[in-house]
């Protein structure tokens, strides 16, 4: 299945990239998606406790199974004031 990741702010910056679009198998979920980052990109680590996940920009829980077409948003924390 074919998933479209969009990457925002810090973790665009990791990537290198603003958006990707991958190949998963059949059962892959939100959770198993950001493990492969963090594997790729072990920098995006240290904000997997703070990230917030969305599938079709709705809150995309970690067990959430992943569906061909599915757009996936990793939304760093902001800081600034």
């Amino acid at each position: 299945m074919r998933i479209r990741v969009k990457l925002y702010a810090a973790v665009r910056d990791i990537v290198g990239s603003k958006e990707e679009i991958l190949e998963f198998k059949d059962g892959t979920t939100v959770g198993m998606l950001l493990e492969d980052y963090i594997r790729r990109f072990p920098q995006i680590g240290r904000y997997k406790d703070h990230l917030i996940l969305s599938v079709n920009k709705e809150y995309g829980a970690p067990a959430r199974l992943l569906r061909d077409g599915d757009e996936v948003s990793f939304l760093p924390p902001v800081s600034g004031g």
